[in-house]
């Protein structure tokens, strides 16, 4: 990890006291200078505090090799620009690849749809896209990994937090076998309701494409599916019935989703040659 820059400290403290969103976009890309003068002044308990948790976080960063990526880096990825509120930075533990597919759906799937959902994402031959969730996140990382391939989480957590506390070993075997850990919230921060959906949208907008296995339609991974539409990103959806956990491929299909057979080779081929004939090669 590079050393945190004066700029990158006063924007993890600017952070810390809860600066608006927009504000903190605006103090990464060097926009709002008043800002930045009052957090590199001394002025008062307050700045002073937030300051030594900038530079304690620096060192949690810097303990897990992380790197600390503002909007106004190159580094930073285009595809989250996109969106309409994209974060001030993210941490990123490993490599982030450009691009994916984000393989995406319920805590709780039928077996069936579990062994699918491994055994499609190992077969996609590119980077797989998904949250480190119990179930069908888990399934899809555990695919990429059993092929090879990098994969990305992108958590609800703030880095040194795993969620599930369970997923701790893949995590790791993500970040060592070429993938990576992404998260836009402070290190040490604990995962909420709020946070675990609103890292859907980094998801849906880090993917060439989206693919919904198994589902309720109360369930996290339709949120996904919204943003994915909202971004344009194209939608698929498995043609599976007759469980509740399917009820939201029903549901997505019937919002625009394209439908994928439940045969492995069969959906492999339909999504290939869907990219051949309308996306650029990844």
């Amino acid at each position: 990890m590079r050393e945190m820059s004066h700029e990158q400290l006063a924007l993890l403290s600017a952070a810390y006291m809860h600066v608006p969103s927009r504000r903190l976009r605006s103090l990464a890309r060097g926009e709002d200078s008043s800002l930045k003068e009052w957090l590199e002044s001394d002025a008062g308990r307050r700045v002073a505090h937030a300051r030594r948790q900038a530079r304690e976080a620096a060192h949690t960063l810097a303990a897990f090799g992380a790197s600390f990526v503002t909007i106004a880096d190159p580094r930073y990825p285009a595809s989250l620009r996109e969106l309409d509120d994209p974060p001030a930075f993210l941490s990123v533990r490993g490599n982030l690849p450009a691009r994916g597919i984000a393989v995406i759906g319920t805590r709780t799937p039928p077996e069936q749809a579990r062994r699918f959902a491994r055994e499609f994402s190992g077969r996609l031959g590119e980077p797989i896209v998904s949250g480190l969730a119990l179930g069908i996140d888990a399934a899809a990382h555990r695919g990429a990994l059993d092929a090879g391939i990098p994969t990305v989480a992108f958590v609800g957590t703030g880095l040194g937090v795993t969620y599930p506390p369970e997923h701790r070993a893949l995590q790791e075997e993500i970040v060592a076998n070429g993938g990576a850990i992404v998260s836009e919230r402070l290190p040490g921060e604990a995962a909420t309701k709020s946070t675990l959906a609103h890292r859907d949208r980094l998801q849906a907008a880090h993917a060439r494409a989206v693919v919904l296995i198994a589902s309720e339609t109360d369930g996290g991974a339709m949120l996904t599916m919204r943003f994915a539409k909202q971004l344009g990103r194209p939608r698929f959806a498995v043609a599976a019935y007759g469980d509740r956990c399917y009820t939201g491929n029903a549901q997505a299909h019937a919002d625009g989703a394209r439908v994928l057979p439940f045969e492995v080779e069969r959906a492999v081929n339909e999504l290939q040659e869907f990219f051949s004939k309308h996306l650029a090669p990844a």
